[in-house]
């Protein structure tokens, strides 16, 4: 999934910035509330948007109006379409259809703890107890060293050679993408799409859920989200295929769970609150 001139002239004009045709051109009247829309919150947006290009400064407006629409998590306001901002629009777009927000789905969102054994990839009280809180100094104390570059998955001309987490885990995932680099040729971790870096440390809410993710705790990593989405299960999901089965492997080695092998949603995520 990724946003389109449609979607953006839709979510202006549902917030009042824009009353043309939505005929996914961003021409003069598109154009004109965007800039109105950007200047009047500028602090608030992260980098200098005036450099930006046309789409870029829209989908920009969009995360703007949908995080002062009630869409919090949308993320950065960077004008770039990560995970989190086609999540807030999805839920966005629920809203405008149904009348309704969209309620939790996920199978691990529940208003208590269970009371008997938790389960392998720990609870929100478990991680808390284990790893510390939530937002933490030591979510984001960890360093991994990278043995290939990671492209950034929503600006793919954009790579990183390190990334944050969790102190306790770093060592550990520096293994697994050791193993990684061991076990697929560079060709193949393109064509697999395992250089494609969805993220890590971020604090906020499961996607689909109502209690905190594995990212908010630095113990989380996403892969190739736009060909792993949130609920494709393994007839869609890149990841899913059998030569992916030793990136899971790899990881696995290592501590990691994949919430795709146990549970059929979200291929793109490994977490380590089992180790």
């Amino acid at each position: 999934m990724s946003l389109s001139n449609f979607d953006i002239q839709r979510v202006l004009r549902a917030a009042g910035y824009y009353s043309g045709s939505l005929d996914g051109d961003l021409g003069p009247k598109s154009k004109a509330g965007i800039e109105k829309l950007l200047q009047s919150r500028s602090g608030e947006v992260a980098g200098n948007w005036t450099f930006w290009g046309t789409q870029r400064r829209g989908i920009a407006a969009l995360q703007l109006i949908l995080k002062h629409a009630g869409f919090p998590d949308v993320g950065a306001i960077d004008g770039l379409a990560g995970m989190l901002t086609l999540q807030a629009y999805s839920d966005w777009d629920h809203l405008q259809q149904t009348g309704e927000r969209p309620a939790p789905w996920r199978p691990d969102d529940t208003p208590e703890e269970p009371t008997g054994p938790a389960p392998s990839w720990g609870t929100q009280r478990d991680m808390d107890r284990r790893y510390g809180p939530a937002g933490g100094k030591q979510c984001t104390a960890g360093v991994v060293n990278l043995p290939f570059p990671l492209r950034i998955a929503w600006d793919k001309s954009s790579t990183v050679r390190t990334f944050r987490c969790h102190e306790e885990v770093a060592a550990s995932a520096e293994r697994a993408y050791r193993r990684v680099a061991s076990a697929y040729s560079p060709e193949d971790i393109q064509t697999l799409g395992l250089d494609l870096f969805g993220g890590c440390y971020n604090y906020r809410n499961k996607r689909g859920g109502s209690t905190l993710s594995t990212h908010a705790y630095g113990l989380a990593i996403d892969t190739d989200p736009e060909r792993n989405q949130l609920r494709w299960d393994h007839s869609r999901a890149r990841l899913a295929r059998p030569d992916a089965v030793e990136w899971f492997r790899c990881w696995e080695a290592e501590g990691w769970l994949s919430l795709g092998r146990a549970r059929d949603f979200d291929w793109m995520h490994v977490q380590a609150p089992g180790l």
